[in-house]
């Protein structure tokens, strides 16, 4: 365990207070009607508690945590959360020599067997478990339960809560979180269960992923309709203590985003995106959805109730960085990729505004971050240190970086009161991400609307990495198969000019990172590309021939049902990834 984050675990778990944040929860995470409460209030209390069980849920260390480095976006060899495991390589520690574009995860499929330690990150999502400081983060199942408590009060049971519009609040609130839990299991699980205010326990049965997927569809367009019809603000406290609020036409543009996610992200590979997606549909769900300059988050507090435990880890320049295929792509005059071993990777200059010099933070911190003080060229949202190799070397070279992410970091110098110590706002999903796939949408269905993704992706491209517009750098639209542009303007896996795919693909890799698990979506659903030895230095390996798009091959592409709910139900514990199939058949 990193020593640094086992000393702020035990900071934040002495803060708990025992009678507090659970007191809510559902003890039967698929019965409705498993909790037999009649007050409008308490019933209020327990429908949009369960958002801070999905959010914490869903920003956990073993399991977005996992999802991240495994798409070699961050790097972390801390084994917290299961993530050296997971993200790990199948050659040696000070293997300079193996080619990159050869490394596998052959012997890393999801661990599922009751008794192995990684079973943790298979679990986390579906009933949650302990986090790093050893508190209980129910799972996806135990929010589904909360919200089917409050909607079976109010549809089958006629409650008001206290007047309408309460009641048509907590109704679309209810009806929005069904949706974000069907989806999280049909991007994630091979199956699982569909589980609403009206289902009749004693039918139940496992649903495929592609129904557990058209499920979350309709639920999400369910409250998008309810939403447009009922005006609302959620309660301040609703999305943590002193945390955002959101508007009824808000929470509409959350359900099309989330549901333009669940499509575009369902595909386990890149025949799938080509067969299974409706990218139409895609782009109508991106045409009312979250703005560009909007976030669908909450407020930490230190992880007593909300946590984000990922987010937290990872904007912590002690714990985790981003992968050095990654920062390469921002720098490629400094950031070799893989890390140099013994010689780690020089203060950057990057065109790119979100990088800059690498510069943060104040000249006080340096002798424990390593960082160089901030200057008028810092960028946004990464941060280089002197100290590339504060990973644990006998866990792989590979892991190890110069450059972390900053971005999120309120204080500015890693304070105690910001995200370091899981405070502040922790997002969730974020406007880019809806520009992004609006303009993946367009490309996709090509034509004439494809010149449309242009202005959509300058929303970041320009507007926060000050690079050239895309419309003035790109000749071709090109293909996914492109593979990501860099910021000096040519395709990083082979030199030639970028095409309007790869400034696409680049933009992805930036703004996804660290919200929920889409680095790993984004990568499982288009093709892999490996670089050419264009830029090969010497006899080297540093970026030479490697994979700088898509998922290493051994690298499981979905998850299995948990072995404990496997074993209730007296079925084989089966998995996915190393030596098996990465995922199930296509439905």
């Amino acid at each position: 365990m990193n020593r640094k984050h086992f000393l702020r675990g035990l900071s934040a778990l002495a803060a708990v207070v025992a009678a507090g944040c659970h007191s809510l929860d559902i003890a039967n995470n698929n019965d409705p009607n498993s909790s037999a409460i009649s007050d409008p209030t308490t019933i209020e209390a327990v429908g949009a508690g369960s958002f801070r069980t999905f959010f914490n849920a869903a920003m956990g260390l073993r399991s977005a945590g996992v999802l991240s480095t495994q798409a070699r976006t961050f790097s972390s060899s801390w084994n917290n959360g299961n993530l050296n495991f997971y993200s790990g390589i199948d050659i040696g520690a000070n293997d300079t020599t193996t080619v990159p574009a050869t490394w596998t995860r052959n012997t890393r499929s999801w661990q599922n067997d009751p008794s192995a330690a990684g079973r943790t990150s298979v679990e986390a999502f579906w009933t949650g478990g302990n986090d790093e400081s050893s508190i209980t983060r129910p799972g996806f199942y135990s929010a589904l339960s909360a919200a089917n408590v409050a909607l079976n009060a109010i549809r089958n049971d006629n409650v008001q809560i206290v007047d309408a519009t309460r009641t048509k609040r907590l109704e679309t609130m209810g009806v929005l979180l069904q949706g974000m839990v069907y989806s999280m299991i049909a991007l994630n699980y091979d199956k699982g269960y569909i589980v609403d205010e009206s289902t009749d326990l004693a039918t139940l049965t496992y649903s495929t992923r592609k129904e557990m997927r058209d499920a979350a569809l309709a639920k999400l367009q369910e409250a998008a309709t309810l939403a447009a019809a009922n005006a609302f603000d959620t309660e301040d406290g609703w999305m943590g203590p002193g945390g955002p609020t959101y508007s009824n036409t808000d929470i509409a543009a959350i359900a099309n985003t989330w549901a333009a996610m669940t499509l575009a992200w369902y595909p386990r590979d890149a025949t799938e995106t080509g067969t299974q997606v409706d990218w139409n549909k895609v782009l109508t769900l991106t045409q009312s959805g979250i703005a560009s300059d909007a976030f669908f988050g909450f407020e930490g507090d230190g992880g007593d109730s909300w946590s984000g435990e990922f987010i937290s880890w990872c904007n912590s320049l002690d714990t985790c960085r981003i992968s050095t295929r990654l920062a390469h792509f921002m720098d490629p005059a400094t950031q070799k990729d893989p890390f140099p071993l013994g010689v780690g990777n020089a203060q950057p200059n990057s065109p790119d505004a979100r990088m800059g010099d690498g510069s943060f933070g104040i000249a006080s911190m340096t002798s424990g971050f390593g960082n160089v003080p901030k200057t008028a060229n810092a960028g946004t949202d990464f941060a280089w240190s002197s100290q590339g190799a504060i990973q644990r070397p006998d866990r792989g070279y590979y892991q190890q970086s110069n450059v972390g992410q900053i971005r999120w970091d309120e204080t500015g110098v890693q304070g105690a009161s910001g995200i370091y110590l899981n405070f502040g706002f922790m997002p969730v999903v974020g406007g880019a991400i809806n520009d992004l796939l609006h303009a993946e949408a367009l490309l996709r269905i090509g034509g004439a609307g494809a010149a449309g993704a242009v202005p959509l992706i300058n929303v970041t491209r320009v507007g926060r990495g000050n690079l050239p517009s895309a419309a003035l750098v790109v000749a071709t639209v090109g293909s996914p198969s492109d593979g990501p542009c860099m910021s000096n303007g040519k395709l990083a896996k082979d030199g030639s000019a970028c095409t309007l795919w790869s400034e696409l693909l680049y933009e992805q890799e930036i703004e996804y990172l660290g919200l929920l698990g889409s680095p790993f979506y984004n990568h499982r659903h288009n093709p892999n590309v490996v670089a050419t030895a264009w830029e090969q230095i010497g006899t080297g390996i540093f970026n030479g021939p490697r994979l700088i798009q898509g998922l290493l091959p051994g690298t499981p592409r979905e998850m299995p049902v948990p072995a404990k709910e496997l074993g209730v139900k007296g079925e084989a514990v089966y998995t996915f990834g190393g030596g098996s199939a990465p995922n199930s058949a296509t439905p």
